[in-house]
Parts: C-alpha cells; sequence; structure tokens
C-alpha cells in the first residue's frame, strides 16, 4: 500500500472517529461523517479497507522449527480470548514461527505478554512434572508431559473464561475484516487432545491442578504496563 493511500485512510478513521465522538455537536459529527464518505468516494476505498486498518497486530516467536503443536495453539487461543483478540500462526523465517495476536488497541501486546508469561510457567511446570516419572520409559515421558501440559491450558482456559471479555460486533467486524483483507485463504485446524488413560490420568489430574494454580489478570486497565500482573508463581 502507497502511503498517499494510507495517509487518506488514517484520515477516514479519523474522520469517522470524530462522527462517533460523545463531545462532537450534531453538526461537527455531520460534518465529519459527509468528509468521511466522501474520501471514500474519491479514492475507492470500501468499508472492509477502513475497518482492516483499525485493527493492531503483535507477534511473537514460539521458539519452533515446524507449526506449533496443537498445546502451543490452544495456549495461544487462550490468551487471544483473554484480550477480546484472534491469533493465527505464521512462518516468519524457514526457522521460526510465530503468533501473531490481532485486536484494537493495546489488547494484541497484552495478548502476547500474557502468552510469553504462561507459556514459560507451563514449560516449568511439565518439566517438574516429567522430572517425577523415574520409572517410565522416554516415549510414555513423553506422552505424559504432553497429557500435563493439554491439562494444564484446560484450566487455564476455564480461569480465563471467568473474565475474557466479549468481543462487541464492532470488535469482531474489525477483526473479521482484518483477516479477509490480509489473509483471505487461512486455514483453520481444530486441536485434538491426547487420550489418557490408566497411569496417564494421574499426569492429567495434575497438569489440571498445577494449570488452575497459574494466575492470568486482565487487569483494571488495559495499559501496557498490566503484563506485570500476568502469571503467578506455581
Amino acid at each position: 500500500m502507497s502511503i498517499d493511500r494510507q495517509r487518506i485512510i488514517d484520515k477516514v478513521i479519523k474522520c469517522f472517529a470524530l462522527a462517533r465522538s460523545e463531545g462532537a455537536s450534531p453538526n461537527e459529527a455531520e460534518t465529519a461523517l459527509r468528509q468521511g464518505r466522501k474520501l471514500m468516494e474519491q479514492y475507492r476505498l470500501d468499508d472492509q479497507e477502513i475497518d482492516a486498518h483499525q485493527a493492531c497486530e503483535y507477534c511473537i516467536s514460539t521458539g519452533t522449527r515446524r507449526n506449533p503443536a496443537g498445546w502451543l495453539h490452544s495456549l495461544a487461543d487462550a490468551c487471544a480470548k483473554a484480550f477480546d483478540c484472534d491469533y493465527l500462526a505464521y512462518q516468519a523465517r524457514p526457522a521460526d514461527w510465530r503468533f501473531k495476536f490481532i485486536g484494537l488497541g493495546v489488547s494484541p501486546e497484552l495478548a502476547s505478554y500474557a502468552y510469553s508469561a504462561l507459556h514459560q510457567q507451563l514449560i516449568a511446570a511439565r518439566r517438574q512434572h516429567v522430572s517425577t516419572l523415574t520409572r517410565c520409559k522416554p516415549a510414555t515421558k513423553r506422552r505424559r508431559g504432553l497429557i500435563f501440559a493439554e491439562a494444564w491450558i484446560a484450566a487455564v482456559s476455564v480461569s480465563v473464561q471467568k473474565f475474557a471479555g466479549h468481543q462487541v460486533p464492532e470488535t469482531l467486524r474489525i477483526i473479521g475484516a482484518y483477516f479477509n483483507l490480509h489473509h483471505p485463504g487461512l486455514t483453520v485446524t481444530e486441536s485434538s487432545r491426547t487420550h489418557a488413560k490408566g497411569y496417564d490420568l494421574k499426569s492429567q489430574e495434575q497438569g489440571w491442578l498445577h494449570g488452575s494454580a497459574a494466575a492470568l489478570h486482565r487487569g483494571v486497565s488495559q495499559q501496557v504496563q498490566a503484563p506485570t500482573r500476568i502469571g503467578g508463581g506455581l
């Protein structure tokens, strides 16, 4: 996109923001709305393009060389929901996959901080749990470590639902427009859970217990300082 087109889109967004402002008089609101629509018509801009450019994004490395495992997607999804965002995974370089959080204002940045904090807690908790599995084969340790992680994230997701904001129609529309404009062919996949049986159930129970103890605070106001309150000790 050219700088001039971006500048025009920014002007249109400002016009519509003024038109919706509570402090604007009826005459000011009408004038701002008329100017915004005139610019859209003059430069052949549609509503979806304007909506898409109101979305903000923030990226964080997954630390993986391949498409992140399902449990990492589940953690990213939980963090996105906590801050009224959506997310996607993409390959930035051959050896670097990243999660991109999309939302309004500082929400994507807060979601990325939440992911980073919870990911560190989860890795430490899983490592400690696996270290207690002294009479298991390596393959069994890997499976039970995965079951532990999935249960941990499931517990965190339940906690998130207690305070996660519900996306208002405007937020849904803007995020949807962003995906339609920038990622029209995006593939959506569902994460599957590992089936636990027999002695695996203990790892599942421990994962849920530790995940329930992981604190995730949305914060009173979504300021950039809020990430210092995300995550709690296990």
